[in-house]
């Protein structure tokens, strides 16, 4: 049987906005070389992920169809993201890696592609999680943190970015136009972006909302961004509250007419600075070439801060809430030189993240496997 087949494994299905921005930029590139219906996307959501990016999509956890499907492949993709971590449980690490061993049996290369590694807690999870590496057939992974740790195992790689740096914005639909419209349009915008985190408090609320209320004049109204609505919308809700008692203005953005990931890249076009707790909203945000202040809810949020030159709240089990209202004053301060920084920093990643489709495409030159 010849093997035509590209399958593509990752956190999709979920309306979770970097995971979704991954993988429209992923089919993207791979419809450059590959046809729509040879893309077959593992998904929690299949009927929405065929439609969304004119792709084939099959269901995640469906292991017995994965491993027949595997007879046709040609290339199996794990990622991009960060897929590899035991935050909770070993469970992540342990059904990515076992799609990996399924690949394997089958004698079907497989690419890592684009990957944060960790935070991977403990000696157990690190030994397993580099047996399930050692089985790809190239690893690319987008940050230095994850290169180092590549290079303890003793396996090879090649540092690249998050293939989102190249995602291409369409247009923002005129439901969210209007709304922001709505807002006030004479107001400036600020976009806030929360996410749960077991160390995030109503303490850290409050100090978040002080400093914001400290740094924004009368003319900014302040727009809630529910990346992923499920998770984020309770966080955002409970923040509005707190928000609104100091008698200013916002709005939870309703992103029901939002379609595409690529359409919240040109709404991020729209704010003069963005808060925020996910990765891909400071992503976004850093993109339009904007300075942000990150909540560094887990390292790969620390890690790109630095690499911008950003502005970073720590967040710990500690109480340091306090000292948010202090590092939003000097955010406030640092705005021109973090924004001239954002445009610097941009091409660097830009150029990083390019290498993941020419990996593409010279493993899909190689000879095919029949």
């Amino acid at each position: 049987m010849d093997r035509k087949l590209v399958l593509i494994s990752g956190y999709y299905g979920f309306d979770n906005l970097g995971d979704e921005a991954i993988l429209e930029e992923l089919v993207s590139e791979l419809k450059r070389v590959v046809d729509a219906d040879d893309i077959v996307v593992l998904s929690a959501n299949p009927d929405l992920t065929a439609k969304r990016y004119g792709v084939r999509s099959m269901q995640r956890k469906s292991f017995g169809e994965f491993w027949n499907i595997l007879t046709q492949a040609r290339l199996f993709i794990s990622g991009g993201g960060g897929l590899f971590q035991n935050t909770k449980t070993l469970g992540s690490i342990l059904f990515y890696g076992l799609q990996i061993l399924m690949a394997k049996a089958h004698n079907v290369p497989t690419l890592i592609y684009a990957q944060g590694i960790g935070p991977l807690n403990g000696k157990l999870a690190e030994n397993i999680c580099r047996q399930f590496f050692a089985q790809a057939s190239q690893i690319t992974v987008r940050d230095d943190a994850s290169m180092k740790i590549l290079e303890s195992w003793q396996l090879p790689a090649i540092r690249t970015a998050d293939p989102v740096w190249n995602l291409e914005p369409k247009a923002a639909p005129q439901a969210i136009l209007d709304q922001l419209a709505t807002a006030d349009g004479k107001s400036k915008l600020v976009g806030l972006s929360l996410r749960p985190s077991h160390d995030l408090t109503d303490a850290h609320l409050k100090r978040l909302a002080e400093g914001l209320f400290m740094i924004m004049d009368e003319t900014q109204h302040l727009v809630l961004l529910p990346l992923q609505k499920e998770q984020d919308l309770p966080l955002l809700e409970k923040f509005h509250s707190f928000w609104l008692e100091r008698g200013r203005r916002s709005i939870i953005l309703d992103i029901s007419s939002i379609e595409y990931p690529s359409q919240w890249a040109a709404l991020f076009s729209k704010f003069d600075f963005v808060v925020a707790m996910r990765l891909h909203a400071l992503i976004f945000a850093l993109k339009a070439g904007l300075p942000v202040s990150g909540i560094a809810y887990d390292p790969k949020v620390t890690q790109l801060l630095a690499e911008f030159e950003q502005t970073c709240l720590i967040l710990t089990k500690e109480s340091n809430a306090e000292q948010w209202v202090e590092s939003l004053k000097s955010f406030k301060n640092s705005m021109p030189s973090h924004s001239r920084s954002a445009k610097q920093h941009l091409e660097s990643a830009k150029n990083l993240a390019c290498q993941n489709f020419e990996n593409i495409a010279r493993i899909l030159n190689m000879p095919r496997a029949v």
